[in-house]
């Protein structure tokens, strides 16, 4: 008898710890679908808003610029930033007095529609297609894509040339065959932490999302809320999800798509492949020369491990030891010969092929963020206007 009540109080407690957490998720899924209407509201009213029909879905397409100017330029965002409107505004104001910069989203960015369907490179360059067409910008355009963005803009004009006028592409990210073993994607680690940022802890999103992406001093209020909802309506979607699983396919999709031609095309490298450049925005700190130098130190841990377990001989031992600073001085100098060798190395081994495999790509260097059209958005809207100018002389 007693274990039987022993049972049914467990039972009872169970039942009503599960309609408590029911009870939460009920009140975090009112308070997000609160939230996203008037966030939306929001936007609307501050001209962030218009949605135009990609397909099955609509996509948020921004139009900015100068209406009759020479060029209309597509800025196509980065994995994961629905923002880039307002984020990349500063850089491209070296743009907007003489072109056409249209901001065009991705389903699940923003305000846009969410989609069931996989964001593959071909469903994501047809809806960019298709949402321009239906937004009434005709091609040819000046494609402007940011890190990922550079694989779909590397398919869009191999496989449409004739729409394509030129390509900027800022710090994108490098293409190269991929084995079938790398085309497979595991759910991506970020996406999980975008969805904890969203519903996580009773709805807190807002000041989640605020600890991780702290307010940028250069926006104004109303940019910086704008930025912010955005990102809480982006970090949930499906198509966020499905873009991450699918990345390294649509990479090799990409790469294999490619048509050599002669369309005019930059690569802005945020990499450092010069000791000046390294020593004038002084990357090379304590922490980083530790990073660094931790290669080396785990190298000598392991040859050290085998040769005690009589896995290598002494002469090869000896052979592959590395060499270890024995001074500060010199700690710094091999970690930033280290640096300036993988620079090399990068170059020579993925960018080049790429640009040879492109046709007629320039690589332009500045160093830096990723993000570098909010890290240097002078520089960088000046060498993409510089690019631009050229297309009409």
């Amino acid at each position: 008898m007693k274990a039987k009540k022993a049972f049914k109080k467990i039972v009872r407690v169970f039942l009503i710890i599960l309609a408590i957490l029911l009870l939460l998720w009920l009140l975090v899924f009112i308070n997000s679908k609160i939230r996203f209407k008037r966030d939306k509201t929001f936007l609307e009213e501050k001209g962030y808003c218009n949605l135009v029909s990609a397909g099955e879905y609509s996509v948020n397409v921004l139009i900015c610029g100068n209406e009759n100017g020479n060029h209309r330029i597509i800025a196509m965002a980065g994995y994961g930033i629905p923002d880039s409107c307002i984020t990349m505004r500063r850089m491209t104001a070296a743009l907007e007095s003489d072109n056409q910069v249209i901001f065009i989203d991705r389903a699940g960015y923003g305000i846009s529609d969410d989609t069931t369907q996989d964001m593959t490179v071909e469903n994501i360059v047809e809806a960019y297609r298709t949402a321009l067409k239906n937004a009434g910008i005709k091609a040819p355009y000046v494609l402007m894509p940011h890190s990922i963005g550079g694989v779909y803009a590397t398919y869009w004009e191999s496989k449409y040339p004739d729409e394509v006028e030129a390509v900027a592409i800022i710090d994108g990210t490098e293409l190269e065959a991929l084995s079938p073993d790398e085309q497979d994607n595991e759910d991506s680690e970020v996406v999980l932490y975008y969805r904890l940022i969203k519903f996580g802890f009773g709805g807190t999103g807002n000041l989640l999302l605020k600890h991780f992406l702290p307010p940028k001093e250069w926006l104004s209020d109303d940019e910086q809320k704008a930025e912010y909802a955005m990102a809480l309506m982006t970090y949930d979607s499906r198509a966020l999800l499905s873009e991450s699983e699918q990345e390294s396919r649509n990479i090799n999709t990409a790469w294999e798509a490619i048509v050599t031609n002669d369309i005019p095309k930059i690569y802005i490298s945020t990499a450092y492949f010069t000791a000046e450049d390294i020593e004038a925005d002084g990357i090379l700190t304590d922490e980083m020369i530790d990073w660094l130098l931790s290669d080396r130190r785990e190298l000598k841990a392991e040859l050290e491990e085998q040769y005690q377990n009589g896995e290598i001989s002494q002469d090869v031992y000896d052979e592959l030891q590395p060499e270890l600073p024995s001074s500060q001085e010199e700690s710094r100098q091999m970690a930033l010969e280290d640096y300036l060798e993988s620079g090399r190395d990068y170059k020579e081994r993925i960018l080049l092929p790429y640009f040879e495999k492109l046709g007629n790509c320039e690589l332009v260097s500045l160093p830096g963020d990723h993000l570098i059209y909010e890290q240097k958005p002078n520089e960088c809207g000046q060498i993409i206007r510089d690019f631009i100018d050229g297309l009409d002389q």
